[in-house]
């Protein structure tokens, strides 16, 4: 039942804020549209954050959703505008960097076979922002986990390696064991 209220709160607030004229957003705004997000509302996320990068184009919280949002509708290629903006707001976010990664990976999966050129040059930004989030942030696990199944996935021409990968999951067992254990079991599977 207290989520049910929450998730209703919510809702009200966003409908407060749409219909309301202009608004200020605080960080407890903030986190009603990550809920909903979280939720699995995404048209109402999608307004939601709409709304809060028209108040505030600098915040940067409203680009990486409206990307995230786009990412888990499969439109990976609408996503990579967004978390280019949210990027581009705030340079060193680990999670800004790896969800950017992982849109153009998957952007350039769905591509068609016959743009060579253009996949080769999207994978090679995949491995440019796993790498920048572990820059930012060399205790993000998920970011090291990206970066290790790329140097495992693309082939030694794009940035492969093995060896690359396996210091990867070093790191990944310094960080969280049991991750470093799936890791570990990853690669085997993948040999």
């Amino acid at each position: 039942m207290k989520g049910v209220s929450s998730l209703f709160l919510s809702t009200c607030l966003l409908l407060l804020c749409l219909f309301s004229g202009p608004v200020v957003f605080a960080q407890d705004d903030l986190q009603t549209g990550i809920q909903l997000f979280e939720a699995g509302q995404l048209a109402e996320a999608r307004q939601f954050f709409e709304a809060l990068h028209q108040q505030q184009p600098a915040n940067t919280s409203a680009p990486f959703y409206l990307g995230r949002i786009a990412y888990a509708e499969k439109n990976y290629e609408q996503a990579i505008p967004w978390f280019k903006k949210a990027v581009d707001g705030e340079q060193c976010n680990a999670d800004y960097h790896m969800w950017l990664g992982r849109a153009y990976g998957r952007h350039a999966e769905q591509m068609s076979s016959f743009r060579v050129a253009r996949r080769v040059s999207l994978v090679k930004r995949v491995r440019t922002h796993f790498e920048k989030a572990v820059g930012c942030d060399p205790t993000h696990v998920a970011a090291h986990w990206d970066l290790m199944e790329y140097y495992v996935r693309v082939p030694r021409l794009l940035g492969g390696s093995r060896k690359k990968a396996e210091e990867q999951v070093t790191i990944i067992t310094r960080l969280d064991p049991a991750e470093g254990q799936k890791a570990r079991q990853f690669i085997a599977e993948m040999d």
